[in-house]
């Protein structure tokens, strides 16, 4: 079997209840070969191939899958628009730019989760940097 067909069926397995974790795992500890099937498995038909693609991006942290989940924050499944934002939370500083431009470009749906992204990466940003001197 080669690695494209073994990337396959691991991209598959997302779907399957017994299965998606161990397949989350695998694929994040093949980190950056794992992402370019990852990205195009955020345009399956099947939801939970498309949330479970998320994640696992995010766990994986690759900069370049940041257009595509910000792409994902209009998915017409909530779980798959929440999985993605969560994602892109997991990449950080990366997806600030793509952010700002969905939040003030992007239709309704994903300025809105755009936004709230934003403010949790704010928060986090804040309670990770050192205080200012008085």
């Amino acid at each position: 079997m080669t690695e494209k067909q073994d990337l396959s069926g691991l991209i598959w397995a997302l779907a399957s209840e017994s299965m998606c974790f161990e397949a989350a795992n695998t694929l994040i500890s093949m980190g950056s070969k794992a992402v370019e099937p990852l990205l195009a498995a955020l345009k399956f038909e099947n939801w939970k191939v498309r949330g479970n693609a998320a994640w696992t991006l995010g766990k994986i942290g690759d900069a370049r899958a940041v257009g595509a989940l910000v792409e994902a924050l209009g998915d017409d499944v909530p779980e798959v628009r929440a999985t993605a934002g969560r994602a892109l939370m997991n990449i950080g500083e990366p997806s600030i730019g793509p952010l700002r431009e969905a939040a003030e470009h992007g239709d309704k749906r994903k300025k809105s989760l755009a936004c709230c992204v934003l403010s949790c990466l704010d928060d986090l940003a804040s309670k990770t940097s050192p205080a200012s001197p008085m």
